[in-house]
């Protein structure tokens, strides 16, 4: 898949990470700083559970691709290391989607640092399609997108989390709406909130006939990571569905 959880970008020479994990006291402090070198609205921008964990292994922002380029942002932060002396090539990065920069904690680098992920797109549809796990939850952001993607192929889609709803044939836009998406791949009655979560999507899906066969890939990728999808077991949906045939041909 193409998300990431957690920061592991800046390294030292040995391979030792240079950024770890902030608490969430620290989150709207090291924000608000951010939004002073950048200049950019943040506070609203704070994507997955940014802000929302007790701990977080990175700091997910959005960043309207309308309003500044990468190679601008990059600038930015590159002139800010440059006024402390510094490389920026130690500092800033870019890859895919995104500018990653080592944050100090609340502008502090007694603080320690944080590795920041400012991630362009469309703020609206960036806040829906990456949310995080529920907090608690054993289900992360990633395992979302997973159980998206295996649904979406079984009907014939193609899930992605930059450009939505895709044609698998084709490879051309569906939609972008989540209500629409939430439309397609779990009924007429369901809306986006519905698509928030593992957890949420599973309650949906679980009795219907089909349940296998949405799952089929979530079911062998969460397998190899350890995990299970919530009430699943092959032999109670395969009851469920008997019991089902049972009640149509009577």
């Amino acid at each position: 898949m193409i998300l990431k959880e957690g920061g592991n970008i800046f390294k030292g020479s040995q391979g030792e990470l240079l950024t770890g994990r902030i608490n969430q006291a620290d989150v709207a402090p090291t924000v608000k700083w951010l939004e002073g070198i950048t200049g950019l609205p943040l506070q609203d921008g704070m994507l997955g559970t940014t802000g929302k964990a007790p701990t977080s292994g990175d700091l997910d922002l959005s960043v309207d691709e309308n309003k500044i380029s990468k190679d601008e942002l990059v600038a930015k932060l590159s002139q800010w290391a440059q006024s402390k002396k510094q490389d920026p090539k130690q500092w800033v990065r870019k890859s895919g989607i995104s500018v990653h920069f080592k944050t100090p904690i609340a502008g502090d680098e007694k603080k320690g640092f944080v590795q920041t992920d400012f991630m362009f797109g469309e703020p609206t549809w960036q806040k829906f399609s990456l949310q995080g796990g529920m907090t608690g939850s054993e289900y992360k952001g990633m395992d979302r997108h997973i159980l998206l993607a295996s649904i979406a192929k079984a009907l014939g889609y193609r899930w992605s989390h930059n450009y939505g709803l895709l044609n698998r044939e084709s490879n051309q836009p569906v939609s972008k709406d989540p209500d629409r998406i939430a439309q397609l791949l779990l009924g007429v009655d369901h809306t986006a909130k519905d698509l928030a979560s593992v957890e949420s999507i599973h309650k949906i899906i679980k009795n219907r006939s089909d349940y296998e066969k949405l799952v089929a890939d979530a079911a062998e990728s969460f397998g190899r990571a350890g995990k299970k999808l919530p009430e699943h077991t092959v032999e109670g949906s395969n009851i469920w569905f008997r019991n089902m045939m049972n009640v149509v041909t009577k």
